[in-house]
């Protein structure tokens, strides 16, 4: 389960990050981690009771969440903690990768296991990848955007 993965790759991210962030912020991750797998397992435990389609779907929900919490940790970063540099990298180096990988495997598995997905489904995760792509390798590469942008 990807969510489950990305909930211990910002375990110990954040346990890198150790200044910047909360202390209990790591444990609460592994806590959420944990949690996924174990609802892995119950949903096994039950496989009479829950279809592809519909453990699919929650597990499309646990990875809203963990990918909103990695869009969470990014913005705690930049606005509350005023550390531009560290957001910028995080959001180059986990926020764009994870959004973008998530999204391609979770449309991709989806369709194979012939789940309904709505057709403009991928082409707006593209637009909205492609658009993240450009807006983090600008401010990126030319952090002045970033000032001109808040001054007006």
């Amino acid at each position: 389960m990807l969510a489950s993965d990305l909930f211990l790759l910002l375990s110990l991210l954040t346990c890198l990050l150790d200044d910047k962030v909360p202390k209990v912020l790591p444990y609460v991750f592994q806590i959420a981690a944990l949690s996924g797998f174990g609802h892995l397992m119950v949903s096994r435990m039950f496989l009479g009771d829950f279809d592809e389609a519909m453990r699919f779907w929650y597990n499309l929900f646990y990875l809203g969440v963990a990918l909103a919490t990695v869009v969470a940790v990014n913005i705690y970063l930049a606005m509350v903690k005023k550390d531009w540099t560290i957001a910028k990298l995080w959001s180059a180096a986990v926020t764009f990768p994870t959004t973008l990988i998530s999204m391609v495997s979770t449309y991709s598995y989806g369709y194979l296991q012939g789940a309904t997905l709505p057709p403009l489904l991928l082409p707006i995760l593209l637009v909205f990848s492609l658009t993240m792509l450009t807006v983090t390798m600008s401010v990126l590469l030319s952090p002045k955007i970033l000032g001109r942008s808040r001054r007006r």
